[in-house]
């Protein structure tokens, strides 16, 4: 039997026999490790438009203060992966560079959760437990090392049916009786739109909150006209009007605005 595959069946049944007790997340990252190198292991969980949850994850409580406490206190709303875990239609292996938008390697969230914290590359398994919109398995790579390769993607979606169905029982909730109601759900709120909204008090158009969000999840001007069915030429003209009404000079700025509004609520 060659001595890799070996290694994650002894892993993965680990993983298997700790479902449900607390070494199960560090027993799944063992056999994600023996399929793979990785840096970072991380497991949030999230519903709907709330606050994720971080259920597990490998780092030094520092380093966790970056790249988790950061996060989820609002630039989480900016993450693809956020974004794919709300999606209903999305499943499977998810690769941080594929789902990204045109510019945001060079967007503000980028140089504060990713390049602050080191991490060049991220891979993620979404999973569906019961009680969550998504959880999302993800593990990274840092910039001391070679972004994921086709054969570790490969490699990822391989074992994902076994992982996801693993962490769909692990992370399954039921819904308690305090949460559950015989009302109609409220209408969803844009996570990005709303905060805008509240930022800007009517300052933007409708058409220009529009453009700020697109900007600050890392769209370029093309990439927002394609978006919005306009002339580049006319989203380059909003930006300059937007920077100009918010009195600001760089994304670094609107971000840091935005940022702020995220945290008074």
């Amino acid at each position: 039997m060659d001595k890799a595959f070996a290694a994650w069946n002894e892993a993965i049944a680990k993983a298997i026999a700790s479902v449900g007790t607390p070494q199960f997340a560090p027993r799944l990252g063992d056999a994600l490790s023996s399929i793979l190198d990785f840096d970072i292991l991380m497991v949030f969980a999230y519903l709907g438009t709330d606050k994720p949850v971080c259920l597990h994850h490998n780092m030094t409580p520092m380093r966790a203060r970056t790249v988790v406490d950061a996060y989820v206190s609002g630039p989480y709303v900016l993450d693809p992966f956020y974004n794919t875990a709300n999606d209903p239609a999305a499943s499977g292996v998810r690769r941080l560079r594929d789902m990204a938008p045109d510019q945001f390697h060079k967007s503000e969230y980028y140089r504060r959760h990713y390049k602050l914290t080191g991490i060049r590359d991220e891979v993620g398994i979404l999973c569906r437990p019961a009680g969550w919109t998504g959880v999302v398995v993800s593990f990274t790579r840092p910039v001391t090392a070679p972004a994921f390769g086709r054969h570790d993607i490969k490699a990822v979606r391989a074992a994902q049916p076994v992982i996801q169905m693993l962490a769909d029982r692990h992370w399954s909730r039921s819904t308690s009786a305090g949460e559950a109601s015989d009302k109609p759900p409220a209408p969803p709120r844009d996570p990005i739109i709303a905060p805008l909204n509240r930022m800007t008090d009517g300052i933007l158009t409708p058409r220009e909150i529009e453009i700020t969000a697109l900007v600050l999840q890392g769209h370029s001007s093309g990439s927002i006209a394609r978006h919005l069915t306009i002339a580049e030429g006319t989203v380059k003209n909003h930006r300059k009007n937007i920077y100009h009404k918010l009195d600001v000079s760089s994304q670094s700025e609107l971000f840091a605005m935005f940022i702020q509004q995220l945290s008074a609520h």
